[in-house]
């Protein structure tokens, strides 16, 4: 796995969480679906304990250590779904930004704001790449339903501007991450991804884990750790 993961920049696990699981993770997040933004929430290690488990647990925190070492950690989490209600198309991009619990006048550290009180900043680029994040399926998905597209090995190139990231992709063979229920999906957080509309929106529901095995400097703190 490691040396696919380090050269691609990302690597799929296949039947990581079994199917008991993931229908809990379900109920669990069905506290949700009243919330006006029910297809996106932020920070969930902070707002369901079964998420920092799952987080924590060994089939998860066990595939970070594998990439990051034995001082792998989750740092944030979130929960994304498309729906025929809130189907959307999420442009070429890269993971650029940390969630941290304040803000602070750090060399290297830039581009602060707040999305839903909590604060958000670029780090310099050795934090981000070296980070993991797990996408663990709660559905299976596919073009049909707006699957993860990536450029392989993309994450090599460090941290691309925006207006460069189109023409890269242009000239480059795209992915798509197909997965199945219970599916772990390992991304390098500079890997270049996006998804489309689906095309017969259903359920694609995802938690989205953040690991680093990286301190801040004092006084930042990953927010979620």
């Amino acid at each position: 796995m490691v040396p696919e993961y380090e050269s691609n920049g990302y690597f799929i696990v296949k039947n990581a969480i079994n199917e008991n699981e993931v229908q809990s993770l379900i109920n669990s997040l069905n506290v949700f679906e009243k919330d006006i933004n029910h297809y996106g929430i932020r920070n969930l290690m902070k707002k369901l304990p079964c998420i920092r488990e799952l987080a924590l647990s060994v089939p998860l925190l066990s595939l970070a250590k594998e990439i990051l070492g034995d001082k792998a950690k989750p740092v944030w989490t979130a929960f994304f779904d498309k729906l025929p209600d809130a189907n959307w198309n999420v442009a070429w991009h890269q993971d650029t930004s940390i969630v941290v619990n304040t803000k602070a006048n750090i060399v290297g550290f830039s581009a602060w704001r707040e999305k839903q009180g909590v604060m958000h900043v670029e780090p310099p680029e050795e934090y981000l790449s070296n980070m993991v994040t797990l996408r663990v399926h709660l559905d299976s998905t596919n073009t049909e339903t707006g699957v993860l597209r990536v450029v392989p090995k993309t994450h090599g190139d460090g941290r691309v501007k925006s207006k460069n990231i189109l023409e890269i992709v242009e000239r480059s063979e795209v992915m798509e991450c197909t997965a199945n229920m219970g599916d772990v999906l390992l991304m390098n957080s500079l890997l270049f991804h996006s998804s489309r509309k689906a095309t017969k929106p259903k359920h694609r529901r995802v938690i989205h884990l953040e690991y680093s095995a990286m301190s801040l400097p004092k006084p930042l703190e990953w927010y979620e750790r």
